[in-house]
Parts: structure tokens; sequence; C-alpha cells
């Protein structure tokens, strides 16, 4: 009898079993603990081999068994998901080709008699009809262009031809509330869509899962992709961008190879480089990513070259696609207080040592973050050097207060602030929310760190009854709430990190106000977006306000944001990226549009602003 080699797959599992049988040569088990790992009790006979593992190494099986005379035994639904990659992968060739969109008339015809009942705007129309001519899709429209309805469309039409029987869509929580408002409004009947927390998943055709949540509800979660034909969709992808190296890449990664159908949704896919979409791919079309992006993709050239690869594989809807009146977007720049520009100078003082350029390639990433901080700190309000951050910052920006030895220059100067200066865009922000109550107006208030959000809560605008949102805070909705509906809240204090995504405060707001801004150039673009947004009326003016400071980090950041909308702009065939992240400063009269990202460049500019 001819040896096997058993290879074993149970529906809900990430790791195909690889079994040695009797007689199967030591140089062929050489070979699969090469090509697939040693991960197992038993090496010696059996391999537990990730499933994106196996599918990307299995190329030489079929000849190298035939070699030795070796079989395969496939068990459970192994060998479906073979035949499933090598559809994909088919598939993908067919789609780089750039199948021909459905028309109107098709996507009409796609979904007639379906539950789907919300009229798309034809933009949308357009979209859709490219996501259906695709085995799985990208739609990277700008925020407030309809990606929810559209996902929907797609799903609904995916479920009428059979191909998929129910969704899961993992989201930021923000977003939560409007997947579910989206579904009373595109479908009749409105299928039951329920939120995962954790458990034995509900009863449910959609189903909702933050990505927080999927490291602990894996289990739960791979089983019920499995157990039926499952469409899934990542909303806010980006969020997803680290792949492999992160938890969330990860767990979206592994079950991408558990769904029949992929598709991603997000309006900033490559906020930092183009090497961001190397996961947002791999999860649409898994190990896509090293033929689409190139490793030395890294100048115009490159990135030109990305962009006409990735071109057949996404949709964009532009802002000027949505024909929303501009809005107007200024910097205000002034100058320190005179002890509060004291104190930045003796922070870059401090630390522009150590970034000369003999030791600039040396410098640990994790020290730059949180030297970062401080400068960030120092530039909008120094009080918060002493203090360090919130237990409600975002993790990424979490950092001990500044060490200051006591009885020093610095220490003195840190301790006697309070008492002498107030930050200039503290008496800005309070000034102008004024004059906007005055108008009528309400004025939403961005700052990345929460000791300033909660000092203009508790202190500062109390007068305004502001509503707040931040990681920490429990009732987001109900705030979210009295800001829109309550006459009497004038102001929303928040951080992008908590509510850049998912909510839409374009009805009950047209004032923004920057205190300061970080390098994400994706929480800037999509901060931007939650004031100005499909549905605004045509007559409204929207008006961006951000807070700088000359010869301070506030420069190096609006430097480093249009650098990367620049870049972002040009691999989606955007050019009005390129102008929200470049505010108009008053001199010049423009009116355009408008997790702490650094990347090696930002480090750069920062070396130089602290070298002087």
């Amino acid at each position: 009898m001819r040896s096997v080699v058993s290879i074993d797959h149970r529906a809900g599992t990430t790791d195909v079993v690889v079994s040695r049988g009797p007689g199967v040569p030591e140089l062929v088990w050489l070979r699969v603990q090469t090509e697939w790992g040693t991960k197992g009790r038993s090496p010696r006979t059996r391999v537990n081999v990730p499933i994106s593992e196996f599918l990307a190494h299995l190329n030489w099986v079929a000849e190298y068994f035939r070699e030795y005379e070796v079989g395969v035994e496939w068990k459970g639904d192994a060998l479906d998901l073979v035949r499933r990659r090598l559809a994909d992968s088919e598939r993908f060739s067919v789609a780089l080709e750039s199948p021909p969109p459905l028309d109107g008339a098709a996507v009409a015809e796609a979904l007639e008699g379906s539950r789907f009942v919300r009229a798309l705007r034809p933009f949308q129309i357009r979209d859709l009809g490219k996501l259906l001519a695709l085995a799985n899709g990208a739609n990277f429209s700008v925020p407030g262009a309809g990606k929810t309805s559209v996902a929907y469309g797609a799903y609904e039409a995916e479920r009428r031809a059979a191909r998929v029987e129910r969704l899961l869509v993992v989201a930021p929580l923000a977003a939560f509330e409007s997947w579910e408002d989206e579904a009373e409004s595109s479908f009749d009947p409105v299928p039951a869509v329920v939120r995962f927390t954790g458990g034995v998943v509900p009863p449910a055709e959609v189903l909702l899962v933050n990505y927080q949540r999927l490291e602990s509800g894996f289990d739960e979660l791979a089983e019920w992709v499995a157990a039926r034909k499952t469409h899934m969709i990542l909303d806010e992808a980006h969020r997803m961008k680290r792949g492999w190296a992160g938890e969330w890449g990860r767990n979206c990664l592994n079950l991408a190879n558990l769904a029949v159908r992929r598709d991603i949704l997000t309006g900033t896919p490559a906020p930092q480089s183009v090497f961001d979409l190397d996961a947002l791919f791999d999860f649409v079309w898994p190990g896509s990513a090293r033929q689409l992006i190139p490793r030395d993709a890294r100048d115009e050239d490159g990135i030109r070259e990305v962009s006409r690869r990735i071109a057949p594989l996404f949709v964009r809807t532009t802002k000027v696609e949505l024909d929303l009146p501009e809005p107007l977007i200024r910097t205000e720049h002034r100058d320190l207080h005179p002890l509060h520009a004291e104190i930045y100078g003796a922070i870059v003082g401090r630390y522009g040592g150590l970034f000369d350029a003999s030791r600039r390639a040396r410098i640990d990433l994790r020290a730059f973050g949180r030297i970062t901080m401080y400068l960030l700190e120092a530039a909008t309000n120094p009080s918060l050097l002493i203090a360090g951050s919130h237990p409600h910052d975002p993790v990424l920006f979490r950092h001990p207060p500044l060490d200051v030895p006591p009885d020093t220059d610095l220490d003195g100067l840190l301790r006697a602030y309070p008492n002498y200066e107030t930050p200039w865009k503290f008496e800005f922000l309070k000034a102008a929310i004024e004059e906007n109550v005055r108008a009528g107006r309400k004025t939403l208030v961005w700052s990345n760190f929460v000791r300033n959000l909660e000092t203009l809560y508790r202190h500062e605008l109390t007068d305004y009854s502001p509503a707040l949102v931040h990681g920490g805070v429990h009732d987001r909705a109900d705030q979210l709430r009295r800001f829109r509906s309550d006459p009497d809240c004038h102001v929303l204090l928040a951080n992008p990190a908590a509510l850049g995504e998912g909510v839409s405060l374009h009805h009950a707001c047209h004032d923004a106000i920057y205190l300061e801004r970080t390098f994400n150039a994706g929480h800037y673009l999509q901060s931007v977006d939650r004031i100005h947004r499909l549905g605004l009326d045509p007559e409204t003016e929207t008006r961006v306000t951000i807070l700088g400071s000359p010869e301070t980090i506030d420069e190096v950041v609006e430097s480093r944001l249009r650098e990367k909308t620049e870049r972002l702009g040009e691999l989606l065939h955007d050019p009005g990226l390129t102008v929200m992240s470049l505010p108009a400063t008053p001199e010049e009269g423009l009116e355009g549009e408008a997790d702490f990202g650094v990347d090696q460049g930002d480090l750069a500019e920062v070396a130089r602003h602290l070298a002087g």
C-alpha cells in the first residue's frame, strides 16, 4: 500500500493538521516541516499549520509527493479550503484584468425582488456595479459617501444569488449604530442585526463585532463563519493594517480564509505609506500583497506603480463627487505666551542632543514617541507635562510624566505656569465658542489628549454645558444625543481616536476646532468628515480651524500631514486629498477641503526640529 500523508481541517479552527502515515520517507517529512513548520506536540509525526501558511505554500505538494510516491488523504473540509483558494486565485487574475462593471440596469436586476429597498445615488450605483463585478472588493470612498449602504446592497445581491447566506461585520463600536440604522432604512423586511458581546453567538443574519472583541471571541466567530456561507466585511479596515504583526490584523486574516466573500471599507486605506495596504489586500485577496505592493515602492514612481496595480480592485467616491459645499479650513497661527515659550524652549534644549545626525538612525521609536508626546503637550498646554498621560488616552499616547529634577529651572517654570498664564489656544477656543454661541452655532473641539478634554469639560467651558467623548466615557451615545438635540449644549469635546470614525454630526454642527494634531493622517482626515459629509445642506458653511504655534512641533505636523495626504491622493487618484491636508492661512484666503501614526520620515523631521 502506498504511504500517505493525512491533511485534516475541522470547521471553525484556524490550523490544518498534517499527519505522517507509515512509510512516508524522511526526506518528504523534512520538506513538510520546511514548508509548513514544526508546530505541534509530535512534530515527527504530526504538525499543526495555520491555514494561511498552509494555503500560501501549496505549489510544491503535487509534484514532490508524486516523485516519492506519497499519497494525500484529505479529511474534514481541508480539500474545500484548497479548492476555494485555487478559485480565489483564478478570480484574482480575472479581477486584475478590470472586468466591466455592472451598469445601472444590471445592478437593478441583481437586486430585483430582494429585500433591498434603499434608493442609491448614481455614484453609489456605479460603485456597487464595480463591486458586484468582483468576487471580493474594496470601497475606499470618502467618509459620508454611503459605504455602508453600498455594502448592504452588495451583500443582498450576493445573498439573492445564493453565494452567501449571512454577514459578519467587523467595525469600531462607534460604527455599530450606523450599521443598525442603515439596515432599518435599506431592507424590508429588516434582517436580524445583532451585536456580538462574547460567549455563544446569538441568532443573527448580520453579526456586528468590534476589533477588540475578535481575540476573546475568535473560536466562536470562526465556527459561525465556517458553518454557513458567510460574507465578511471590515469597516474602517485601516485599523488592521499591522496585519500578522498585530492582534486585530492576525484575527481578521485568519477569519478571511473561512469567509466566502470579503470586502473592506475605509476612506483612508494608506494614511502612513503604501505598505499600509499589505494587510488590507491580503484580507480581500489572501496572498496578493506581494504581487500588488513591491517592497521598493517608496518613491513617486513606486507609488504610481502600486496605484496602477490596485486600480482594478477598488472603488472610490471622492469629495468632489459628493457635490458638497467646500469647507473653509484655516490655520490660526499665534506665538506662545512668554512663559509658555520658555518652557517649550527648555524641552527642545533637553532633547535636542539626542537627535544629532550620527545617532538618528538608532533612535528607539518608543522613546521617540514619548518625546514627541512631550513636544505636542508642550506646544498646547504645558500643564500636561507633569501630569503624564490619562488612563483613558489611546494606548499609543500613554507615557509617564516628564521626569524633571526638582529645584531646576524647568521644574520651577512648570510649577509656576498655571499661576501666571493660560495657553493661548484655550483663550482662543473660549472666545471662538462664545462667538459661535451668539451666532447660534455649535462647536466640535478636537484634542488628542484626554487631560485637555477633561480640563475644558470640568473647568474652562462649563458655561456652555459641553458634551464629552473619549475612550473612558461610557455614555457616549447619550453625550452625542445631547450635543445634537439639547439647545443648551453648545460644545462637544472629543478625541479623534474615539470619535474619528462612524459618527455623523453634520446636521447639528458646522464648526470644528483642533487644539493640536498628530502625525496620524487617518485620524485627521476621518475627523474632518464628522461635520462635512453627504446630506449637508448646500447653503451650509462648514468651518474648520486648526490652532498652531510657529517654530513648534505644530509646524512639523502640518508639513508631514500634507506630505502623507499628497501620497494618498496620488495613490487613489484623488487630488482633493492634497487640499484637505493643507489648510489655508488667513493671508492666502484659500478655501479648500479640509493611533498616533509615526514613520521614519516623521522621525527625521522631528529630529531636524529639535536640532534647530
